[in-house]
């Protein structure tokens, strides 16, 4: 019984010591659409709508690569600033455009598959709000909203290793709502705002 442990003890070590791992810097670009949606004010003739664009946004941290056995697992710390678009419409006419913008950390964990220098995967994300900004939410407007303090999601995506370089297009998906509602007039509507977003990044590796 004690040689069988030592043995599996021992096999264990053996596969930690041939694990690589990697530690580097991360960035790139965000590129967010959120879904269409639609809010009539008190006024009929005047509604706010979220422009079906996507946003172009960056993200910069740091990452790390840790590889055994054709598995690998990818965990990043991320400074993220992205945004959306949303239009004001008078009499079914756009009136002004404003930008929702907004600074995260994100925290995702990519694991999969790896053959040679190509890999594909999928994990989970954390995102931690740590400032927002509206055109929308002022006192003469009478909007206010509520975003979440920290939102989830999922990753799924492919990359490949060049050398130093990690090249990596994800696509983000939410699982929970960007906020609790928005605030006009007297009135809370609920969000409905699962953020979706492609995500192109290059890591340097050490």
């Amino acid at each position: 019984m004690k040689r069988t442990l030592l043995f599996f003890l021992l096999l264990g070590v053996v596969h930690v010591s041939q694990a690589q791992f990697s530690f580097g810097l991360r960035g790139g670009m965000n590129f967010s659409r959120l879904p269409s949606k639609t809010y009539e004010l008190d006024d009929p003739q005047t509604r706010i709508k979220t422009v079906s664009e996507s946003y172009t946004g960056f993200h910069a941290g740091v990452m790390a690569q840790i590889s055994l056995m054709g598995v690998f697992v990818m965990p990043e710390l991320l400074f993220v600033s992205t945004g959306h678009d949303l239009v004001l419409e008078r009499e079914g006419e756009p009136d002004s455009f404003f930008q929702q913008k907004f600074s995260y950390i994100d925290i995702p964990v990519m694991v999969g598959a790896k053959i040679g220098p190509l890999r594909a995967g999928i994990g989970p994300v954390a995102s931690i709000l740590l400032n927002s900004s509206s055109g929308l939410s002022s006192e003469e407007s009478g909007f206010k909203e509520r975003f979440n303090p920290a939102t989830y999601g999922f990753q799924l995506g492919a990359g490949m290793n060049l050398g130093n370089l990690a090249l990596d297009l994800k696509y983000q998906f939410g699982l929970s709502n960007l906020g609790d509602g928005i605030e006009i007039g007297e009135t809370t509507y609920n969000f409905d705002s699962r953020p979706r977003q492609i995500v192109f990044s290059i890591g340097l590796l050490f």
